[in-house]
């Protein structure tokens, strides 16, 4: 298979708009869809042939629609040392200890940990892993009234966009004489422009095509076979699959009949998995509207394949290859579908991380950016304890009754302290406070009287700090110099949200408990 590289050196921030659940808040993928890439070429060819009727012509529809061509998402290419790392989705079955530093392979470690997710993406070697950070930053604007013609009044939105000076890298997929128009078409090198605003200071890229490569991609050996009675397939973009109805339905029933597809009925099994599903959705510039969102399995998904003894090496190897070329599922042409042989094959791994280099501004941040910063960490902790409450009572048996329940809200609400909640819960009758006792948790080995009483809000914070997925958030508390310990008000604040999210929980649990016995 023929393959041009692709490389994406960003020379201003990119904006490639993601959804995200706050209208004020334009957050950005942190790689670049092939869609993307696509619009790119085609919006530059249909430049630089004049085409009015662009599908008309015999390369356009070649290229870019028919799917003669198959782009790749770009992902971050890091500089390790004097090397130049090609990063990508991280194995969902690669993860770190909760509370430990041991990295695992969940597929093929069987001891019993909780785990975390160790990072995005990654570069693997043997049983090295090296992670990557993407640099990022969030820009201010003012609203603009559209009808009015200029700004609202003191309200704001934010972009969050793809720092310059980063190196993304993708492939462009096709015979060798498809590929050597195309590069003839757009030159070696071409600048160009990708994402949301730019036709401002946003979207400048300097694309890169390489000569045509032609080499087998993840060609498969015996030794792979004879070493290891199974095969890890680890799917590197996004993947759309379809029902007999052609409905989006990324399960694994249906994986398994796209696999059959390839390999035939009974010839394999899906022994584990770790899979998760995102949604799909971008724009679509002829229709000056958005594609119907599209349920897939998600980047990063990993799916343990054991083969039957009757099926033929050749077989496997034949069907491996046809995968890795052409991709599985829809859509291949947009990246869609890619996949990896093998990827985390070690029980255990060694981290290395690999951080860009960012430079904090000089100047102070400025104030009113300095407390919108403080806003948004203060609602991420007051969500995160919520949820945290809310799993945490799930935890005990023998509950008190609803008017105990009640009963503890009630005086949770009128108390400005925590040692005033405490010092009520000693008060309480023996036949209250014997209810509180009876009501255990075997994970934390307590009972709730002692787990109201012990109850330490700082090492929820702890823990949230530890959270890898709340980086982003951990950065802004660095560059606002803000430390939510010290907020003696918030930290009050926090510990009744928790209590009062718990009572209420329990007694939610009760109630359940009491019409499951009607």
């Amino acid at each position: 298979m023929a393959y041009l590289k692709i490389t994406i050196n960003l020379l201003s921030p990119i904006i490639l708009s993601a959804d995200v659940p706050d209208n004020n808040l334009t957050e950005t993928f942190d790689y670049i869809p092939a869609s993307s890439l696509i619009g790119l070429f085609a919006a530059k060819y249909i430049s630089q042939e004049h085409l009015e009727y662009a599908h008309n012509n015999t390369n356009f529809y070649k290229w870019f629609l028919k799917g003669d061509l198959v782009f790749t998402n770009a992902y971050i290419s890091e500089k390790d040392d004097y090397d130049e790392i090609d990063m990508l989705p991280t194995p969902l079955c690669i993860k770190k200890q909760k509370k430990g530093e041991r990295i695992l392979n969940i597929l093929l470690n069987t001891e019993d940990e909780q785990t975390v997710f160790i990072s995005p993406y990654s570069y693997i070697e043997r049983s090295t892993i090296k992670t990557g950070e993407l640099a990022k930053k969030i820009n201010f604007h003012h609203m603009r009234d559209r009808l009015r013609g200029h700004t609202k009044d003191e309200a704001m939105f934010n972009y969050e966009a793809l720092m310059p000076g980063q190196i993304f890298k993708g492939e462009i997929y096709g015979d060798s004489t498809t590929l050597r128009e195309f590069r003839k078409t757009f030159g070696e090198k071409i600048i160009g422009r990708l994402g949301k605003s730019r036709n401002t200071e946003y979207g400048e890229v300097e694309i890169s095509l390489s000569k045509i490569i032609n080499e087998d991609i993840d060609a498969l050996t015996d030794e792979d076979l004879e070493d290891e009675d199974y095969i890890l397939l680890t799917f590197i973009s996004p993947c759309i699959l379809v029902n007999e109805n052609g409905f989006p339905d990324p399960s694994l029933p249906n994986l398994k009949c796209y696999l059959e597809n390839i390999w035939g009925k009974d010839s394999f099994e899906i022994e584990n998995c770790v899979m998760r599903t995102t949604s799909i959705e971008n724009y679509i510039s002829v229709w000056k509207m958005k594609r119907p969102i599209e349920t897939a399995i998600s980047a990063g998904s990993t799916v343990k394949l054991v083969f039957k003894n009757n099926l033929p090496f050749e077989n496997i190897k034949n069907g491996f290859e046809k995968m890795a070329n052409d991709g599985i599922g829809e859509r291949r042409n947009e990246g869609f579908g890619r996949i990896k042989l093998n990827m985390a094959t070690a029980e255990e791994y060694y981290k290395k991380t690999i951080k860009p280099n960012q430079n904090k501004p000089e100047s102070k941040v400025p104030q009113g950016a300095k407390q919108i910063f403080e806003n948004v960490i203060q609602n991420m902790f007051k969500e995160e304890f919520e949820r945290k409450a809310y799993e945490d009572a799930a935890g005990f048996s023998c509950l008190p009754s609803n008017s105990l329940l009640g009963k503890l809200g009630l005086i949770l609400s009128k108390c400005q302290k925590e040692e005033e909640f405490k010092k009520s819960i000693d008060e309480l009758r023996n036949n209250a406070k014997s209810q509180l006792e009876d009501c255990r948790n075997k994970t934390k080995r307590c009972n709730l009287y002692e787990y109201i009483k012990n109850f330490d809000t700082t090492k929820i914070i702890e823990s949230i700090y530890n959270d890898i997925t709340k980086a982003d958030y951990l950065k802004l508390t660095k560059i606002s110099e803000y430390n939510v310990k010290d907020e003696k008000e918030l930290l009050l604040e926090l510990w009744k949200i928790y209590f009062g999210v718990f009572f209420r929980r329990m007694r939610q649990r009760q109630k359940v408990a009491k019409k499951e016995v009607l």
